[in-house]
């Protein structure tokens, strides 16, 4: 076995020279890169990582070769190996200097692999000598091909691609991204993707998007963006989360492709197989799904649903005597009044000829009658179409689900049999499928005209009831109650306030009362009676977000200072959304006006919230003061209402007092106002002021 050559070179004779060559030969051992001896233009030594590295048993079988004989015939230029490796140990021998550069070896097995060489000449015991190192770039080279091949990926793909940092911030796009968003690189980096936002998709969109991504790492789906000219244009998007070595994500990457195209012609296909050519409605086959859909709804809430049978009158006679062309366009203009007249959630259809069918998700008898006279009222007015004008009716049939039928085609069957009724009795009529709900169809829908003559004639009164404060049996205020003076006699709100909800009627019935109820009680009070009234108001009203600005406008017109008029809400109406009731309660609040809750007791108030609505007391129901004298169950009821109102620091009015026996137990329980029949009934106004000027004047608590 060959002598290692460092061991064999004359050493110095000083001591200090004898711990250097020892320090040297065991760097040069110990190194974890190959390292070489060169002498001349052969290896003369090496180190077992050398030997470990080509893959040879010892040193033994390929010390004193040339480095051409450890290489391929040629290097990856072209060169051939042995003309560049004397070329390259020339140049460090003449220059003097170190030289570094690429390599291409090969193993025992005959395997290549590149390697970066490190050439330095060195003097060891008076000879000149090159000190040769090798590290394979193995890897190196596959990751820099990875990223060249990545970035060719990344440049030359026709979809758009946004890679973004773990903040969120925009590092880099390729040109794809440009030519799709119309955003330059220059426009992008830096920036966040927001820059993109369409405003097409809610908060929850993104929060959902964001949350699968952190779950899963990806996510995929449509989205709907902007480009830099402000056309919205949908993309389908694809985003990796990249992790990071120490846990997180480094980065995120958004590969997208726009889909606008694709999606307008499938929405086109969709439109044409599922729609009427001329009218653009629905055909029988969409509506055949949204009528079995809609069943499955009302199944599911237990809700009622209602089906329209139409059929236009002397539609043949039109078509016949002014042309198809005309009777085309009257079916046009037909459908365009009939789903003008109806809600988003409602569908309009058209069979085919002249017959339509509406669907009424979620619309009883009495709102199928409704919409049923309101789409003869727009049909039976003339129809100009080009200089011709033409009159028309429709006769509409009307079938209840699941009343006159349990499946979508005996629903359909009963209403065209409907139809057929109403167009024997005449033009434009409506006719149910059971007679006996044409009647009382009928009688509601007079009931909501004579309503509706209320509204207009102002046929409405207020009458007013007191509330006493139990401490001293004075008159502290006053409940503005409606009724209705109608040509038949006086009507109790009971019998027309649940028909004014449906109607929508509420909302000006509603205005009346609280300009009247302030308009009155600012009367009293410049006679020199100090009084304050209550008015309550609908959930309709409370959820106007105007009725802040409407409540300062009347009290500005009439005068009455806020602190005088007190506004009564069911508990069902402030926790039906309380974070928005409580905004509006405050914006009420903010005008001097009080508030208290009615009714209290029936409902389902969270104690959380109704200590943070700013109301000033609460109403106990009439049901629980009637027995709980006799009752323990009402008896504890009230004692807990009234405690809990007084840890909150809020005034309680029992309602619907009419005994002596509950007034006393309701003031041994601490209440501090009563109303009810025991001190009046509710009175008319001047009636009511009689009363007032009759009682003994008491400071108000």
């Amino acid at each position: 076995m060959a002598k290692n050559v460092l061991d064999t070179l004359e050493r110095p004779q000083a001591s200090a020279g004898d711990e250097g060559h020892v320090y040297f030969r065991t760097l040069f051992d110990c190194s974890p890169d190959p390292v070489w001896i060169i002498d001349g233009s052969r290896f003369i030594d090496c180190n077992m990582a050398a030997v470990r590295m080509l893959g040879y048993a010892s040193r033994d079988e390929f010390l004193f070769t040339h480095p051409s004989d450890l290489s391929p015939p040629c290097q990856p230029d072209g060169t051939l190996s042995y003309d560049k490796a004397e070329r390259l140990i020339a140049e460090v021998r003449s220059g003097g200097s170190t030289l570094r550069f690429e390599w291409l070896h090969k193993r025992a097995d005959g395997s290549l692999f590149p390697a970066e060489v490190t050439l330095c000449p060195i003097q060891l015991d008076g000879r000149q000598l090159i000190y040769c190192t090798w590290r394979d770039i193995s890897e190196r080279k596959q990751a820099e091909s990875d990223l060249t091949l990545a970035a060719s990926v990344f440049h030359a793909s026709r979809e758009g691609i946004m890679v973004t940092d773990a903040a969120g911030l925009i590092q880099s796009v390729n040109p794809a991204f440009t030519d799709i968003t119309g955003f330059t690189a220059e426009d992008a980096v830096g920036a966040s993707p927001r820059l993109l936002k369409s405003d097409h998709h809610d908060p929850a969109f993104y929060e959902g998007m964001w949350r699968e991504l952190m779950q899963r790492g990806s996510w995929q789906g449509e989205v709907w963006n902007r480009r830099k000219s402000g056309e919205v244009y949908l993309q389908w998007t694809t985003i990796s989360a990249i992790p990071h070595p120490s846990g997180g994500h480094a980065r995120f990457v958004a590969i997208f492709t726009d889909v606008t195209d694709l999606r307008r012609k499938d929405d086109q296909i969709k439109h044409q197989a599922y729609h009427d050519a001329l009218t653009g409605l629905p055909n029988r086959l969409l509506l055949a799904d949204r009528l079995q859909h809609a069943i499955t709804v009302a199944d599911r809430d237990d809700t009622p649903l209602a089906l329209l049978f139409l059929d236009l009158d002397r539609f043949k006679l039109i078509n016949d005597s002014l042309g198809h062309e005309v009777g085309d366009r009257l079916l046009r203009e037909v459908s365009r009044r009939i789903a003008d007249n109806l809600r988003k959630s409602d569908t309009v259809a058209r069979l085919g000829g002249d017959e339509f069918v509406v669907l009424l998700p979620g619309q009883d008898m009495q709102d199928a009658a409704q919409v049923a006279e309101k789409i003869i009222a727009v049909l039976a007015r003339p129809f100009d179409l080009d200089g011709q004008r033409v009159r028309t009716a429709t006769s509409i049939g009307i079938a209840l689900y699941p009343r006159d039928g349990g499946d979508a085609a005996t629903l359909m069957r009963q209403a065209d049999a409907a139809m057929y009724r109403a167009k024997a009795e005449g033009d434009g009529g409506f006719s149910f499928v059971d007679p006996d709900l044409n009647s009382r169809a009928a009688l509601r829908l007079e009931q909501e005209a004579a309503l509706h003559r209320a509204v207009e004639n102002g046929e409405f009164e207020l009458f007013y009831q007191p509330k006493v404060l139990l401490s001293s049996g004075a008159p502290c205020g006053a409940e503005a109650l409606i009724r209705w003076r109608s040509p038949e006699g006086l009507i109790a709100p009971d019998q027309f306030i649940p028909l004014a909800e449906e109607t929508g009627l509420i909302v000006p019935i509603g205005a009346w009362v609280l300009e009247e109820a302030c308009r009155q009680t600012m009367i009293w009070r410049r006679q020199g009676l100090d009084i304050e009234v209550a008015v309550n108001l609908s959930p309709r009203q409370f959820r106007d977000e105007a009725l802040p600005e409407r409540l300062a406008a009347i009290l500005a017109e009439t005068g009455l200072p806020g602190s005088a008029l007190e506004l009564e809400l069911t508990e069902s109406t402030v926790m039906g959304n309380p974070t928005k009731a409580a905004a509006m309660l405050h914006r009420i609040r903010a005008l001097g006006v009080a508030v208290s809750v009615d009714d209290f007791g029936t409902g389902y108030s969270s104690l959380a919230y109704l200590k943070k609505f700013p109301i000033n007391a609460v109403k106990i129901d009439r049901s629980f003061i009637a027995d709980m004298t006799q009752d323990a169950d009402d008896d504890a009821i009230v004692q807990m209402i009234i405690a809990l109102a007084q840890s909150l620091r809020l005034k309680v009015v029992a309602e619907g007092v009419e005994q002596q026996h509950q007034q006393g137990a309701l003031q041994a329980m601490g209440c501090d106002m009563v109303q009810g029949y025991l001190h009046s009934r509710p009175l008319p106004a001047d009636q009511f002021r009689a009363w007032l000027e009759s009682r003994p004047s008491h400071p108000k608590e």
